[in-house]
């Protein structure tokens, strides 16, 4: 079985996330939420992107 699921399935499933955790709270809990989880993604981008500059230079190697 393949581990590639279509982005439709990561993107229903994002929305879902949202609507659970933003249910009552108030705006402004959710604008910190919404900084917390970009700052979260952010990082998520940078460490991945020197995993695989590392991993590409140890195999190259």
């Amino acid at each position: 079985m393949s581990k590639c699921f279509p982005g439709s399935d990561l993107v229903l499933l994002a929305a879902a996330i949202a609507i659970v955790i933003s249910d009552g709270l108030s705006a402004d809990d959710i604008d910190i939420l919404s900084g917390l989880f970009t700052s979260i993604g952010d990082n998520l981008a940078i460490i991945s992107a020197k995993k695989q500059l590392c991993e590409s230079n140890s195999s190259s190697s």
